[in-house]
């Protein structure tokens, strides 16, 4: 009972800090612009280049689904492409519409397990999912900062937020490396086993290690899985300037619910660094944590108001609600859709390889 009240707890602080971020940043812009201009944005706005920002998104997550098809068979679980897209876009569905950013990949571990009988497989699965997907970030992450740190530096407008962006980066990199040569070393990990003295816990703890374990010297199944990820990356900061094409105009100064120019690499220097701070425990599914990070970014460039950060941030969430409801349509549909299908040409091959 204790533990469920501090998540509840825990649940209405971020509820607290969401609400929070949301109220602040609506009356600091209504003190400076007056929200009155808002609609106006989206009364003139360019609805085609929204329109494919959202087929641009199902079809990264199509290519997601790809990149945890390669872990599920690493971890011998063999679904057909369809199956891992329909498991994938129901995690998420519940990601962008649960109280929390990681819901859905317990739902989508959830069903795999029940269908599959592979509890450890399918939870390790979904958490090196999301691991390579960070690796992926970080990839594009140290190459914008290689190419435009200096050029963040130099710029007056960006410079104070430099050296945050750099930690930032810096520091997601460290955790990925200490992370990899803990799990991967079995030295390290039997520390971690004698500290844990509940039986329950370590038998538990060491099941799901011995599912990551086994992707130790599958460096080609971590190198493909990362190559995508680079690539979905590359995609979520070119859906951001699609969005911020839909509301841009080429006159200077712009007229009014129009956003002035933004050269693409700051969209490769800010969003990684933005997903990481969305991805923080501190707010609800990054809500409100993701508008005052556009703003503090993208607002710090010349000619880019508060006002024009908080659009594209809106509308930036308005295309992942919009394509991952597709998932809510497979998860209401799934009983009919008997979407759990494995691969047996795959599995048979598996079966004579082991003979």
């Amino acid at each position: 009972m204790k533990q469920k009240n501090k998540k509840k707890l825990f649940l209405l602080l971020r509820l607290l800090v969401s609400f929070g971020l949301i109220a602040y940043i609506f009356f600091k812009i209504n003190s400076r612009h007056g929200l009155s201009e808002l609609p106006v944005y989206f009364s003139q706005a360019n609805y085609l280049w929204l329109a494919g920002a959202v087929l641009l998104l199902v079809i990264l997550l199509a290519i997601g689904s790809l990149r945890w098809g390669i872990l599920l068979r690493a971890q011998g679980v063999r679904l057909k492409p369809p199956s891992v897209f329909m498991y994938y876009m129901i995690g998420m569905f519940f990601n962008n519409f649960l109280p929390t950013t990681v819901g859905g990949d317990v739902i989508k571990a959830y069903y795999l397990t029940r269908f599959t009988g592979k509890g450890a497989e399918s939870f390790v699965s979904v958490a090196m999912d999301r691991i390579m997907g960070i690796a992926g970030m970080t990839v594009i992450a140290l190459g914008a900062c290689a190419v435009g740190g200096r050029i963040l530096w130099e710029n007056p407008g960006t410079r104070p937020h430099a050296l945050s962006i750099f930690l930032i980066i810096g520091g997601v990199l460290l955790g990925l490396v200490i992370f990899f040569l803990v799990i991967f070393s079995a030295r390290a990990m039997g520390i971690l086993f004698r500290l844990v003295r509940w039986e329950k816990i370590r038998s538990k703890i060491k099941k799901l290690h011995d599912s990551l374990y086994v992707y130790k010297g599958k460096w080609k199944v971590l190198l493909q899985a990362t190559l995508i990820s680079v690539g979905i990356w590359i995609l979520i900061c070119l859906l951001a300037a699609m969005i911020y094409q839909g509301f841009h105009s080429s006159v200077s100064p712009p007229p009014a619910g129009k956003i002035a120019s933004i050269p693409i690499k700051y969209f490769f220097l800010f969003l990684p660094v933005i997903s990481v701070i969305m991805s923080l425990p501190i707010s609800l599914a990054g809500m409100g944590a993701r508008e005052e990070s556009f703003i503090i970014f993208f607002g710090a460039l010349n000619g880019i108001t508060a006002l024009d950060a908080l659009v594209m941030s809106l509308t930036f969430l308005f295309v992942y609600l919009a394509a991952s409801s597709i998932g809510g349509i497979i998860y209401v549909l799934k009983d009919q859709l008997h979407f759990h299908r494995e691969d047996i040409t795959e599995i048979e091959a598996g079966v004579e390889a082991s003979n």
